[in-house]
């Protein structure tokens, strides 16, 4: 690897001529090198010519592959690996900007207060015990200055012998804890994705044998493939063109440079995003379509490959999120507040900055919080970011199988079509948020852990970060990854002297070129710090510091 005056780096791995495509070759060196994309670099391959002299063609297509192949005068290629000036100005999509006014009144909302659950946290106590009580090494491990040793993961990806050992002789999972745990230290191998990412988007009940697990997911597929017949007995023709025609024009611009979804606009893969999306919204009319659901449905339906099984797995998923599209804006609210409350903590001055330069809102912060981070990392790195941050959750299996519908309207809603949005925007008014006669919430109403309220007076003392159940509305590693994210570019925002609108473009020129393996580094110590600490309190609500005057820990 060459890049500019840096001291170059080397790697050594082994393929089949046979089977080794071009494609395949860069995915290898994004890896090796831990690259952030196919595109942010070029190779080329040493050959010799006649009169015997080294030289270095470029290698771009298979065919050129072949040729360095065939070649060799000996079983060993050269390769060189130039990395590539970054860009300035990617394709942004015409949603990716967002300003206050998408999201104004957030601070106004009281939605109702979700009851806490008297059960334990047994994932969480499992972090606090392997990684907490040894804090120090963990942060020695996870040190984000330590160069090459501390970008590694804790374990390398969970590979196919070593998952059956969390599995009985009958196939059911058996220590669903441990099993995260395993992948939040180090991801899934990607030919395990599709059987492992069912159980953390939590889409098989307890207890199911490995032949009860095939017939489950073939009933619901073909419960699936039902749905998607019946479009038109769902919605008028009106309100399905409407759907259709706004769930297309999303399908066309997602993750269309990813090999999986490139190639033209009627290909398989195109047409599955969009029947599933499009039967998801017609199937779910409370909550339809909005921009934002054909991020979180692509990688799912990359890695499974099925559309019926990654239909399963988005109702799965939106379970948990699809709070995060509601009109009223509740969820998407008491996220930007914990936000707000853990860099204040974490980093007074720079929340002070941003506070200053009009950014304290931190609404350019909007897409990370709506599509837990996906856009902004390469595909690849998109899809282990995922897995490790739904590992981080504790397990939730549905009770009875996963719901593929969802309930119709209310009869008083005074509208009969329930039709896609483009912005999930807060309320201005409510109290308490527009829904709770929904009866969806699993893991409770709209708005849970919305009793810690921000004190922005200088000097003030500073409430507590609410408990993990609480945190970001039950997910408090999302959280730590934003902060993360936010400090590996503080020295950047600070010097710069950046405002609100142009942090906004800062990070949209970034999108899908972070670097995954520095940001979960850093978000992972300071996630370690906070279970560790235990500083939220034991009575939420009553926004008071920590009995004993305890120090609020600064997260740095």
């Amino acid at each position: 690897r060459c890049e500019g005056p840096l001291p170059p780096e080397f790697r050594s791995f082994a393929v089949d001529p046979q089977i080794t495509s071009f494609e395949v070759l860069q995915h290898i060196l994004v890896r090796a090198f831990d690259l952030i994309s196919k595109n942010s670099f070029s190779i080329s391959y040493l050959a010799h010519e006649k009169a015997g002299q080294e030289v270095y063609l470029s290698l771009q297509s298979d065919w050129d592959l072949e040729m360095a192949f065939s070649g060799l005068a000996n079983s060993h290629l050269q390769l060189r690996v130039d990395i590539k000036p970054s860009e300035d100005s990617p394709l942004l999509e015409d949603w990716d900007i967002i300003s206050p006014k998408d999201v104004i009144g957030s601070d106004l909302l009281t939605p109702e207060k979700r009851s806490l659950a008297a059960s334990p946290l047994p994932l969480t106590q499992s972090i606090i015990s392997q990684v907490g009580r040894t804090l120090s090494r963990v942060q020695q491990a996870l040190s984000w200055s330590s160069g090459e040793e501390g970008s590694r993961p804790f374990k390398p990806p969970l590979g196919d012998a070593e998952f059956h050992t969390f599995l009985n002789h009958q196939g059911q999972l058996c220590r669903p804890e441990e099993l995260r745990l395993r992948i939040y230290h180090g991801g899934v191998e990607p030919a395990l994705r599709k059987v492992v990412w069912r159980y953390l988007l939590n889409v098989y009940p307890d207890g199911l044998t490995g032949q009860e697990r095939m017939d489950y997911m073939k009933r619901k597929s073909a419960e699936y493939e039902g749905l998607r017949l019946t479009w038109r007995g769902r919605a008028g023709a009106e309100e399905l063109e409407l759907v259709s025609g706004m769930v297309q024009k999303d399908v066309l611009r997602t993750d269309r440079a990813h090999p999986y979804y490139a190639g033209p606009e009627d290909s398989p893969h195109l047409r599955a995003l969009r029947d599933l999306l499009t039967t998801y919204a017609l199937c779910h009319p409370r909550v339809s379509y909005c921009q934002g659901m054909s991020d979180i449905a692509s990688p799912i339906l990359a890695v499974m490959d099925n559309e019926g099984h990654a239909y399963v797995c988005f109702c799965g998923a939106m379970r948990r999120l699809e709070a995060n599209f509601r009109p009223d804006g509740a969820a998407m609210a008491v996220k930007f507040r914990h936000l707000r409350l853990l860099v204040r903590r974490a980093d007074p001055a720079f929340h002070a900055y941003l506070r200053r330069r009009g950014a304290g809102d931190l609404f350019f912060c909007y897409r990370w919080l709506l599509l837990e981070l996906k856009r902004e990392f390469a595909f690849e790195d998109a899809l282990r970011l995922l897995e490790v941050a739904w590992s981080s959750l504790p397990p939730d299996p549905p009770l009875d199988e996963v719901p593929l519908t969802g309930p119709p309207l209310p009869l008083d809603s005074g509208a009969g079509v329930s039709g896609p949005r483009l912005m999930v925007r807060p309320s201005l008014g409510g109290e308490g948020g527009g829904d709770e006669e929904d009866g969806e919430g699993e893991g409770g109403e709209e708005g849970g852990g919305d009793e810690v309220e921000e004190q922005e007076g200088e000097g003030e003392s500073l409430p507590p970060l609410p408990p993990p159940q609480e945190f970001g509305r039950g997910n408090p590693f999302l959280l730590f990854l934003c902060l993360s994210l936010l400090l590996e570019h503080r020295e950047r925002i600070v010097g710069g002297g950046m405002d609100h609108d142009e942090l906004a473009m800062h990070f949209d020129r970034l999108v899908r070129k972070q670097d995954l393996a520095r940001v979960t580094r850093r978000a992972k110590a300071l996630f370690a710090e906070y279970l560790q600490s235990e500083v939220w309190g034991s009575s939420p609500g009553e926004g008071e510091p920590p009995a004993g005057g305890e120090t609020p820990p600064s997260f740095s």
